[in-house]
């Protein structure tokens, strides 16, 4: 259950800067060196120079990208471009974006959520896991102490009773906006009532919440530890919080991520092998046009209604398979899972692995590796000359209110969810020293 707590965020004066959209930044733009010189130059206090300081030549240990954001940090806060938060705050928030031929708006809030404390052993397994932007991450909050990019954390609140809360307090409101080049629209309310705040934090922790994306939150956790063996570490000290932007599972834009599983250790079987295998648990159509009824097959796929219908490679004689559950099927599905529950068995991605691969496959490893795309599955597969993969499968992801579902019964389940447009870094700031 989330502990979130309201934040005393720095935020841009306006009569400093001008605009906002003149000083926000993408989170993943560090891969970009373009986009970062041109966010450079668009203004002498964005974000950037915080969030993924350039190299320079002639750094040193004494003067590089991390120490010249510090001071960058410091000047700021002294010059009055960045002001505290006087009050603590929860920061309602909104992204107006385009998704799937329309103009939808995301709604959600920012605010502090708190880390989970780890021991040495965890610590030093944890910085071994890091890549190197984690690792870049960590550096520069260990240089910077300010968290300037939102974590994301996706809740389950069929009733909506968390986000009704700050939409009927900033009903009046103005907001603050600001547009990114890519044609978001963000928007900002900050909330400092003390009893809005205590609603938000009583309903949040009775709601079922994970983190996208845990690498994000890595750095934050390794450096709360490390204040922490410091002795500097208090029990309301802010590094024991990080900036997180939390939306409600169903809100608009949030989709699985596709996987589409390649089996390099299942039975190499050709198609009416596979369809002799699975007997009387599935209605099967062997498909004529080889490799490439790929694209074919997954449109069937995406308008059919029916239970436990995906795709089968079979990689012996290059042939789809398109196969359906039937009642023997799913009769034999709860016989193998009897402690899980009816809408766990009926995802497409569980009768893949526990009905065809374990059960009528007899396959208890079948080292698989996910294709992103049908294009990427295809492409795979043409690749696959050495006949390495033996098996692949095309399986509808799990919708949102499913998702959503699990997570309010507690039924084990992660799938990663599609966050785009990530929120973007600037709009506030959370000052840990």
């Amino acid at each position: 259950m989330p502990d979130i707590r309201a934040l005393h965020g720095l935020r841009y004066d306006l009569g400093h800067i001008g605009s906002l959209a003149e000083v926000i930044s993408p989170a993943e733009v560090a891969s970009d060196p373009t986009l970062v010189d041109s966010l450079f130059e668009r203004h002498p206090a964005n974000v950037i120079r915080i969030l993924a300081n350039r190299e320079e030549p002639g750094d040193d240990q004494l003067n590089n990208r991390f120490t010249r954001a510090r001071r960058f940090l410091t000047d700021w806060q002294r010059q009055g471009v960045l002001q505290r938060e006087p009050d603590p705050a929860i920061y309602v928030y909104h992204q107006d974006f385009d998704w799937n031929g329309q103009r939808v708006t995301r709604r959600g809030f920012l605010a502090g959520l708190t880390l989970e404390e780890i021991d040495q052993q965890q610590y030093e397994a944890l910085l071994l896991l890091l890549n190197q932007p984690a690792q870049e991450a960590l550096e520069m909050l260990r240089a910077t102490q300010t968290n300037v990019r939102p974590g994301i954390a996706l809740y389950a609140d069929s009733s909506i009773s968390v986000q009704q809360v700050l939409e009927n307090q900033i009903a009046t409101a103005t907001p603050l906006i600001a547009k990114d080049e890519a044609g978001v629209v963000h928007r900002l309310w900050p909330v400092t009532d003390h009893q809005v705040i205590g609603q938000i934090r009583e309903k949040m922790a009775h709601r079922q919440m994970f983190r996208n994306a845990m690498d994000d939150f890595l750095p934050a956790t390794l450096n709360r530890y490390e204040l922490a063996q410091r002795g500097e570490l208090t029990p309301m000290h802010p590094a024991n919080f990080m900036l997180t932007a939390f939306f409600e599972l169903t809100e608009p834009g949030f989709e699985p991520k596709l996987r589409f599983p390649l089996a390099h250790a299942a039975p190499r079987l050709t198609s009416s092998e596979l369809v002799e295998k699975l007997g009387v648990h599935f209605d099967c159509q062997v498909m004529d046009k080889g490799l490439e009824a790929a694209a074919e097959l997954w449109e069937e796929m995406q308008t059919s209604s029916e239970l436990g219908h995906f795709g089968i490679y079979c990689g012996a004689d290059q042939t789809w398979v398109s196969v359906m559950l039937t009642a023997d099927g799913q009769v034999r599905m709860e016989e193998a899972t009897p402690e899980r529950d009816e809408a766990w068995r009926d995802l497409d991605e569980n009768l893949w692995e526990w009905l065809v691969l374990t059960e009528l496959l007899e396959t208890a490893d079948a080292k698989q590796t996910y294709a992103r795309s049908v294009e990427n599955l295809v492409g795979v597969l043409q690749e696959d000359q050495g006949g390495e993969i033996s098996l692949a499968a095309m399986i509808r992801p799990v919708c949102m209110t499913q998702y959503q579902s699990f997570l309010e019964r507690q039924v084990s389940f992660f799938h990663k969810i599609e966050t785009d447009p990530a929120p973007v870094c600037g709009l506030v700031i959370n000052r840990l020293a």
